[in-house]
């Protein structure tokens, strides 16, 4: 039961921050929904550039967060501020080209979502605001995971409570120019995001400053970094960051395919993402959770312990998300009247949640065992090597085939990407069962 109450004490504020986050998107929709639906397809697509710069984001922190997991296994508090360090560095370093791209070359990025020069128009007012948050949003992620694998995620999720509340504020504000603000619809938008991811990583850092947690690096931590630690490192997180950018891509691939169907399929698959992440929120923070706790076993060698534990966290969780999807199904059902759209695109949507909500929990299995144990063991080549064969080789040519030649239907479509995830399941079972992927990554740093 112990094992439980560790879990559930960094899955439950990570899922509020999930879900938190997932209920602002909700509301955002609506906001921008209420400007039709070019609006919602193109802050959809500028927002799937960002998505996209999120999970590659994500490979990067991931990987650092195997290094801080493990040294907090160990207590070794000067082997996790120097992780956070050498992670704030390259996070930053990955935002540059992102930030470049939507600042200088909007149009361009527009243009590779979508054919509708209304789309990209107002694409491209919601991009060129947007490209201040990228180097923010990174600083941010990498102390938010630092926290939660030092077992404190609940300060994220508070500062998410922050961030949130003055983002939805402020899009009424701005948006539709309450309060004596003018009218500035999807720009309104763009600048409230900036601002509260601004306010979300000022209140981060000043309370592990004020708390004096772990994490918190100065240039003495720099200065001890060399060129085993530096090596290490990337030997983990250059295949986590591969993977995710192997992932993103081929999740943006289907995007493009969505998005040369029809300006219908796209807001329909916008309004799907949005619901979708009710039923992601608990379960992906379970495998955040699990990654976190099979880090610390790792990290102090505990190994027979970590696989032991791990056995009991897949039960756990493949309940929790056919639960997670028989509800979030319900909600679609009561939902999909509030969104501004057509009858034609409701009924997309209803048909197509009930398709990917049934594969949550396969897709759930392999997130756990990709992001939660192979990753937390450091296993990180193999992962990278699954994720992007099943993708690219299953996954994306399926759809493009069905989308773009075949003519098939949207629900069909999505059909057929589910193939990758059969096939991935399979794999992974093998590997988890093999324990090759439990090890020791920080001895000797």
């Amino acid at each position: 039961m112990e094992i439980y109450k560790t879990l559930f004490s960094i899955a439950l504020p990570i899922a509020l921050q999930q879900f938190l986050a997932t209920s602002v998107n909700f509301i955002d929709t609506l906001m921008i929904g209420r400007l039709g639906e070019i609006a919602i397809a193109s802050v959809g697509l500028s927002n799937q550039f960002f998505f996209f710069y999120n999970i590659v984001l994500f490979g990067l922190v991931s990987g650092g967060a195997i290094f801080f997991a493990q040294f907090w296994g160990k207590y070794d508090l000067n082997g996790i501020s120097k992780s956070t360090a050498l992670t704030v560095l390259f996070g930053l370093i990955i935002s540059l080209p992102f930030f470049v791209l939507t600042l200088f070359f909007p149009a361009l990025v527009m243009r590779f979502f979508s054919p509708d020069p209304n789309v990209i128009t107002e694409g491209v007012k919601y991009l060129k605001i947007i490209s201040f948050s990228f180097p923010i949003f990174s600083i941010s992620m990498v102390f938010s995971f630092v926290l939660r694998s030092v077992h404190k995620a609940h300060i994220p999720m508070y500062v998410t409570i922050i961030e949130l509340s003055s983002n939805v504020f402020l899009n009424y504000i701005l948006i539709f120019g309450k309060l004596g603000f003018p009218r500035l619809g999807i720009t309104g938008a763009a600048i409230a995001t900036v601002i509260s991811r601004i306010i979300g990583l000022v209140f981060l850092l000043l309370i592990m400053k004020i708390k004096d947690l772990p994490g918190r690096f100065n240039l003495k931590h720099i200065k001890m970094l060399n060129s085993t630690f530096v090596k290490r490192f990337l030997h983990y997180t250059l295949p986590t960051i591969a993977n995710e950018f192997a992932w993103s891509l081929g999740f943006t691939m289907y995007s493009v395919i969505y998005a040369h169907m029809s300006t219908k399929v796209i807001a329909a698959r916008n309004i799907m993402g949005t619901i979708e992440g009710f039923a992601w929120a608990f379960t992906f923070s379970l495998a955040n959770a699990a990654s976190v706790i099979i880090g610390n076993y790792l990290g102090a060698k505990k190994f027979d312990e970590a696989f032991h534990i791990s056995k009991k966290i897949i039960i756990l969780t493949e309940i929790v998300a056919i639960i997670s999807a028989i509800a979030t199904y319900i909600g679609t059902i009561f939902s999909i009247n509030l969104f501004n759209v057509s009858e034609e695109v409701k009924n997309l949507v209803i048909i197509s949640m009930a398709i990917s909500l049934g594969f949550v929990p396969l897709k759930v299995y392999n997130g756990l065992n990709i992001v939660g144990f192979l990753r937390a063991g450091g296993d990180t080549r193999f992962s990278f090597l699954v994720e992007a064969s099943t993708l690219w080789l299953l996954g994306v040519p399926l759809a493009a085939f069905g989308g773009l030649i075949l003519k098939l239907s949207f629900p069909l479509v999505l059909l057929l990407t589910m193939t990758d995830e059969i096939a991935k399941s399979i794999i992974l079972t093998l590997r988890f069962k093999s324990k090759k992927w439990i090890k020791n990554v920080v001895e000797g740093l």
